[in-house]
């Protein structure tokens, strides 16, 4: 029986696969509600997560990687 992935798993995917993604979009697609703690999370397990605000106020996420943290989970 295969282990469920975390939030935090589950959001660094998404991130991977869809480059630039809105808060909304983790919510809707991922169904992660606080989806800045999750980022936080994220940020303090070391992984450099940009966000940026567009004009109309909407937060985009995206991943920086180093070459050395590119690895899939499973």
């Amino acid at each position: 029986m295969a282990a469920e992935l975390t939030q935090c798993e589950r959001l660094l995917a998404y991130l991977r696969e869809r480059g630039e993604v809105t808060s909304l979009g983790i919510v809707l697609d991922l169904r992660i509600l606080n989806t800045t703690g999750r980022i936080s999370d994220l940020r303090a397990q070391g992984y450099d997560i940009v966000g940026t605000r567009d004009q109309a106020g909407v937060w985009y996420y995206r991943l920086r990687e180093a070459p050395s943290q590119l690895r899939a989970f499973g």
